[in-house]
């Protein structure tokens, strides 16, 4: 069995009898892109990639699972394997497995996006999900959109919370009326 692509590290799903998030969550909610931390961090994760959490790769060779290099090509209806360390399956090999299950991973595509708002990652420049080039458009849920925990369902809730408080700005300024949430309206925040 084969597992193909690179790896991008491993870290404990537990750490010293606690979940590793019990720990790390001050952390990742402390890290903005307004620290340095934050910045190293994100920084890393677009270069590397995240860390698997819970399975080491120790586990996985015991299994017999053989990490090959990124599939690059196909020969005969059969993936080729790329660059990348196994015991078998090297830099052009054609792997023969017994079936194929093809996990396309997660990126992100604002190519239907026809603004003038991606950096040459290909990514919104924004400041704290406000569009930095056009005006009235916003983002909400992006990967360290403000800090660590920004994509993740406890760490929307304060950036979704910030977007809120600049559209209820915007539209007032646009009424000429203070700015602040509807007559009525209630805002809530869920935070881990």
């Amino acid at each position: 069995m084969w597992l193909a692509g690179r790896d991008t590290g491993h870290l404990p799903r537990r750490l010293l009898g606690r979940d590793l998030f019990q720990w790390t969550w001050p952390l990742m909610t402390r890290a903005t892109v307004d620290t340095t931390l934050g910045r190293r961090l994100r920084a890393r994760a677009r270069r590397q990639g995240d860390a698997l959490i819970g399975i080491p790769e120790r586990a996985l060779r015991e299994a017999g699972v053989v990490r090959v290099g990124r599939v690059e090509a196909a020969q005969g209806g059969l993936p080729v394997a790329g660059a990348g360390a196994g015991r078998a399956g090297g830099p052009g090999d054609v792997l023969r497995p017994a079936a194929v299950v093809w996990c396309t991973g997660f990126r992100p595509d604002f190519g239907w996006i026809d603004l003038p708002v991606l950096d040459a990652w290909g990514l919104p420049r924004h400041r704290r999900g406000v569009a930095a080039d056009v005006h009235g458009l916003y983002f909400v849920g992006l990967r360290f959109q403000h800090r660590m925990t920004s994509a993740l369902l406890g760490g929307v809730g304060a950036d979704a919370a910030f977007v809120a408080q600049q559209v209820a700005e915007r539209a007032a300024a646009r009424a000429g009326a203070a700015p602040g949430p509807p007559a009525g309206a209630r805002a809530r925040v869920i935070a881990a």
